[in-house]
């Protein structure tokens, strides 16, 4: 057995071959490092940024098993018994956190808190009494509300369980990775931009600080960058929300979330408040901006005070309530991918770390099966359907509309020396010139002038105003080369 103990130490700017790929280094990928540290294999790991400051970083961090109405949708789709099993799964990954928390000592502000699932409409109620009588029948203690701890909000009906936990979600992150870093290597500010399977098994991967071989490759990003774009819309869709957090008094300790048509979901972090709302997929609405107001207004509403932190969230939803978790292709035995997490990343990028530990190791694992990216998934035609006329419809609105109105002030949109550009004024007048095309799928990207950043409407891809990529599934910056 190799030993790569204190290999981070030893760190060499270009990249060498490895045994294992990880390619992310949120919550998934350092799940994959913890797993797979005490192998025989060489571990390599690669962020696009730095290392547990991705999407992971921006969670609200529930560490739940109550998850909107999952249970009763993959009754539907699934039966009862593989509804019962994604139950187990998020039980055990509750678990594995509680026990790395308490094994390495990570000072997480790890606390046990009552969650509360409610509507206010009507048309939910029946979803609240089956979703409640699926928990009963797996042996959790449900209680049935009228009211949350927090008066402001108010609750038709709903249902309260014990046992769900919140932390703090960069403080885990680190945590976990200052206990893996010795024992893999690992790059970062390096982007991957392609995967090529070679004759000899092993993957070619591009990246922007030049080349490696892996025999193994898990993508642990957010976004599967490497499977053809127009083919996503049958298996899932990305959707958006907007986060609001101030310090109230007094200070609760639960969380919660609602079922209705305009999300509010609620935990707090010592003294601070944080509130999610206008979810949205992101293919329905353009103008950031706008959202962003709306849910502070409603913050201020609610709460009567204005937020102090604002910023947003981007899920990955599946069609069939499922994650992808696992081996993506039959002919490609050691390429695996985890993601999917129906916002949810917690607790699923957790499972699927041990998931995909075991099958690398080659143990049993009780989930391998329920999890597979290479099940059949029954309920995705008309989700397919549907979610492809909202990708077509995304990409003509921002294609025709040259500068539509929900472009911000201070953007302008033109063509520079034959080029389609994006042209953003700062506060000091100083203009960032961009590609206004993503690399993705060419879809016209679309300015966010809360975060200052270039959003693609289509799958999700972000860029900085000078054209780094943020956030994929985009491998390539839209820099105006000089």
């Amino acid at each position: 057995m190799k030993d790569y103990k204190n290999s981070s130490k030893k760190q060499k700017k270009e990249l060498e071959d490895t045994d294992i790929l990880i390619i992310g280094g949120g919550i998934t990928g350092l799940s994959c490092a913890y797993f797979l540290k005490d192998s025989k294999f060489k571990v390599t790991l690669l962020d696009k940024g730095k290392i547990g400051m991705g999407i992971s970083s921006r969670t609200t961090a529930k560490v739940s098993y109550i998850q909107n109405t999952i249970y009763q949708e993959l009754e539907k789709y699934y039966g009862i018994k593989k509804s019962k099993l994604y139950f187990d799964s998020q039980i055990e990954a509750i678990k594995i956190i509680g026990d790395i928390v308490k094994k390495l000592k990570i000072d997480c502000n790890l606390e046990k808190v009552d969650s509360f699932l409610y509507t206010n409409e009507e048309k939910n109620l029946p979803k609240i009494k089956k979703e409640m009588e699926l928990l009963q029948g797996f042996d959790i203690k449900v209680g049935e509300v009228t009211s949350l701890p927090i008066p402001e909000i108010p609750v038709l009906k709903g249902i309260v369980v014990p046992n769900t936990y919140v932390f703090h979600p960069i403080q885990y992150l680190l945590g976990l990775w200052k206990k893996v870093k010795d024992s893999i290597l690992y790059h970062e500010d390096v982007l991957v931009q392609d995967l090529k399977l070679q004759e000899d098994g092993t993957y070619l991967v591009s990246t922007t600080k030049g080349t490696l071989s892996s025999k193994i490759v898990i993508v642990a990003c957010h976004y599967p960058f490497f499977i053809k774009p127009g083919f996503f819309p049958l298996f899932g869709y990305l959707k958006r929300e907007y986060v609001q957090a101030a310090k109230i008094k007094p200070s609760y300790h639960f969380t919660a979330i609602n079922i209705d048509s305009n999300l509010q979901s609620i935990r707090f972090y010592k003294d601070y408040l944080i509130y999610g709302s206008r979810e949205k997929k992101l293919t329905s609405s353009y103008d950031y901006e706008a959202e962003y107001q709306k849910s502070k207004d409603e913050f201020l509403h609610y709460f009567k005070k204005e937020p102090e932190y604002s910023w947003m969230n981007q899920d990955l939803m599946m069609n069939d309530s499922l994650p992808w978790i696992g081996r993506i292709n039959k002919n490609q035995p050691n390429l695996y991918i985890a993601t999917g997490y129906q916002a949810w990343g917690m607790t699923n990028g957790t499972i699927a770390g041990k998931i995909i530990g075991d099958l690398i190791h080659g143990k049993e694992n009780p989930y391998s099966e329920l999890f597979s990216p290479l099940r059949s998934m029954k309920p995705n035609l008309i989700p397919a359907l549907t979610n492809g006329f909202e990708y077509l419809k995304a990409y003509s609105k921002t294609y025709f509309d040259k500068n539509p109105k929900f472009q911000s002030k201070r953007v302008m949109i033109l063509k520079i020396n034959g080029i389609d550009c994006g042209v953003y004024i700062d506060q000091e007048g100083t203009k960032h010139i961009v590609h206004n095309l993503c690399p993705h799928l060419k879809c016209k990207l679309v300015f966010n002038p809360l975060e200052e950043t270039w959003d693609c409407p289509c799958h999700g891809s972000r860029f900085s105003i000078d054209g780094d990529v943020l956030e994929g599934p985009a491998t390539y910056s839209i820099k105006i080369e000089e």
